[in-house]
């Protein structure tokens, strides 16, 4: 049963004013309950056009979700394997000089392939300090990722350790779109938003003119000198790739991503099973733990919390855009918060956990 009936939304919603949040949080419990829906600020602070229901955010990380549901889909219709070798499924000039040829798909979506990482995040590399040397606004599908990731060293032996890996997941999409002849989010929307009816979802250039975009903001840097760029409030069009990327930037709705959860659990409106019960619980894992978040790994999934905050999903955080996307195991609920200024989810999730947890 659900603790959604508990959860005081009035209260809530006045705290994230007070937090100043801009975005969606959505809240679904058992199947006869009424969910939680909360909106606020504006998806374009220029214009003064107001965040709805339908606005569709960019994702960051949680894309890495839909990466792995893409993968399993294509599993279950054996067109690949997770045990599958990226040296079978990428040609070698799109693979990195120092790939361990044992590297498997299974490896590259559990985080313990030991590629070398274009975002390691086990560093002090500023994500926006990428896109100074190859301009973001190239970036518009894996392939173009290849110059940062072909010279990277490996940073460990397939299998020996779970550390997390932006650029394997580039890895994924390349091999994908090798194996298929197809481009990467053609693949996510034949095998994914088509059969959960995600609607809203799709891989949009920051350039496009496409409605219901929000724009992502960055809000000022602390210390920054008066009069610099970093001092005023800015947009994220030079400081995420153009086009989403299999690790990250794919754009979606709340109650899309809610159906993504759905996907990833086995519950929801799909017509007949989204996944075969096998290849659900090996997605799921988890296979390995991170030493340092002490998150567990599955292959597109990460499990987070533990007791009645145990839970499934991912988070994401790009500059201008937040993401938490999490379905509790014990208890049912699942949970979106989108958000369209740099780390805007990461609180209003953490109180609505402890909200939920009656720690609040």
């Amino acid at each position: 049963m659900s603790r959604l009936a508990g959860l005081d939304a009035a209260a809530y919603r006045a705290w994230l004013a007070d937090e100043g949040f801009s975005g969606v949080v959505h809240v679904v419990g058992d199947d006869d309950e009424e969910p939680v829906m909360i909106v606020m600020g504006l998806a374009d602070r220029a214009a003064g056009l107001a965040i709805h229901p339908g606005t569709r955010f960019g994702t960051a990380s949680t894309t890495k979700l839909l990466t792995g549901l893409t993968v399993a889909r294509l599993v279950d219709r054996g067109v690949v394997r997770y045990d599958d070798r990226l040296v079978d499924l990428a040609a070698s000039d799109l693979r990195p000089l120092d790939l361990d040829p044992r590297v498997t798909l299974h490896h590259l979506l559990g985080h313990t392939s030991g590629v070398g990482d274009y975002a390691d995040e086990y560093t002090d590399l500023r994500y926006e300090a990428i896109w100074e040397g190859v301009p973001s606004t190239t970036i518009r599908g894996p392939r173009n990722m290849v110059p940062l990731m072909r010279d990277l060293p490996r940073t460990g032996e397939p299998g020996e350790a779970a550390r997390y890996n932006n650029g394997a997941y580039i890895l994924v999409g390349i091999a994908l779109e090798e194996v298929t002849g197809r481009a990467f989010p053609d693949l996510v929307q034949t095998e994914v938003f088509e059969p959960l009816a995600m609607t809203a979802s799709g891989f949009w250039a920051l350039d496009a003119v496409e409605p219901d975009l929000a724009i992502g903001y960055v809000p000022p840097e602390e210390g920054a000198p008066p009069g610099s760029p970093a001092a005023a409030w800015r947009t994220n069009v030079f400081t995420i790739p153009a086009t989403g990327l299999p690790d990250g930037g794919a754009q979606a709705t709340a109650v899309d991503l809610v159906r993504a959860l759905g996907g990833l659990i086995g519950r929801g409106p799909a017509g007949g099973p989204f996944l075969t019960a096998a290849t659900r619980e090996r997605m799921i894992g988890p296979h390995a733990v991170s030493p340092v978040e002490k998150a567990g790994y599955g292959l597109g999934a990460i499990h987070g919390g533990s007791g009645a905050s145990a839970r499934i999903g991912h988070s994401g955080d790009d500059p201008g855009f937040s993401s938490r996307c999490w379905a509790y195991t014990e208890t049912g609920e699942r949970v979106v918060i989108q958000s369209n200024v740099t780390e805007g989810a990461a609180r209003p999730f953490r109180r609505l956990d402890e909200l939920l947890s009656g720690g609040g």
